[in-house]
């Protein structure tokens, strides 16, 4: 499953959205950064409807840093069976 992180742009204009993976236990597996790439960035990961949560920029900052601290953990392999 796929939830979207989505807060404002960064003072430079970037934008700051992304996806965290979560397996079907709720366990979160990791972070694909979206920025301007929209659905392109899921691609082959998209599973249809993804909710959208909309949080502060520092809330974006915990949520993109949690996801890509557990990718780092699981081999490959786990990473594929989400």
């Amino acid at each position: 499953m796929l939830i979207r992180i989505a807060t404002t742009n960064d003072t430079s204009g970037n934008a700051r959205r992304g996806w965290l993976r979560v397996n079907a236990s709720g366990q979160v597996m990791g972070w694909i950064e979206e920025g301007y790439l929209g659905s392109e960035a899921i691609k082959g990961y998209d599973e249809g409807e993804s909710p959208t949560i909309y949080v502060k920029p520092s809330e974006y900052k915990r949520f993109k840093k949690w996801g890509e601290t557990l990718q780092t953990s699981f081999t490959e392999k786990e990473l594929l069976n989400v």
